[in-house]
């Protein structure tokens, strides 16, 4: 346990395309105290508008770091937060950041935490949200949903600073990684296509419903273990059923396994 969770929290900036959006982020995370910033695949350099606009927060924006992709910007990182000015659909799960700002700082107690932002332009996209534990929306007035970005993130940080000076702490469990994490979905949606329960048509869509379940549960590294030997099992009996099949009757490939199975398993 840290004594500052506000240390172990992360905002990340995916596709960020103004620098002068960057260094705004940077005076806002400073004056919330928060200090670690990434940039996943930055549209931008960080120049000297990012450094005037970010005034005091210019030693956030030294450290800052720079990531090619999303999924390296999430490495070491054990609970990741969505941000979406969007509603409804696969949004429409999102909490505000004062209701999540408890499990926020308990994880954070532990292990890192990354907020996530997406580009001004189009927030955060489906690929990217698949990525997130939970998602956050910053409740507005029905005429002005969208947010600046940086406004956005001054909001965020906000509630954490404020939330980290309660005295009421939320204990949390010790989360698998990222990484552990996207590899158990990867072995899982492979298996549940196996026995027919993905199809490819609809693999995407039922995996997000998937991934918003699990996650609001929260993963340890020996929960992604035991789902990882459920995903193993399922893959090896679909084979082992299909071998028995095929051996009795080779012509039942074509009668029994259906079309979407049968695409599946010749890739």
């Amino acid at each position: 346990m840290i004594k500052d969770p506000l240390g172990n929290i992360i905002i990340i900036l995916a596709g960020v395309k103004y620098p002068g959006n960057v260094g705004s982020v940077a005076r806002a995370m400073n004056n919330m105290g928060l200090s670690q910033l990434r940039l996943a695949a930055p549209q931008c350099e960080i120049n000297s508008e990012s450094y005037r606009m970010a005034r005091s927060g210019g030693k956030i924006l030294e450290c800052a770091k720079k990531y090619r992709s999303l999924k390296s910007a999430l490495r070491g990182i054990h609970f990741v937060v969505g941000t979406s000015a969007k509603t409804g659909g696969r949004r429409a799960y999102s909490q505000s950041p004062r209701l999540l700002t408890p499990r926020v700082l308990a994880q954070a107690a532990a292990q890192k935490v990354g907020i996530l932002f997406g580009p001004e332009d189009t927030g955060l996209i489906d690929d990217d949200l698949m990525l997130c534990q939970v998602l956050m929306r910053i409740p507005t007035h029905s005429r002005g949903r969208s947010m600046n970005l940086a406004q956005a993130v001054m909001v965020v940080c906000y509630e954490l600073f404020l939330g980290s000076k309660s005295e009421e702490r939320v204990r949390a469990p010790r989360l698998a990684s990222s990484m552990q994490v996207e590899a158990m979905y990867e072995q899982l949606e492979s298996a549940l296509l196996d026995i027919g329960f993905l199809h490819p048509q609809n693999a995407r869509h039922m995996m997000f419903a998937v991934r918003r379940l699990l996650g609001r549960a929260g993963l340890e590294a020996e929960d992604v273990g035991i789902l990882r030997g459920i995903a193993r099992q399922i893959a090896w009996s679909a084979r082992s059923n299909y071998n028995k099949i095929t051996a009795q009757d080779p012509d039942s490939r074509k009668s029994d396994e259906t079309p979407d199975a049968a695409q599946h398993r010749s890739r």
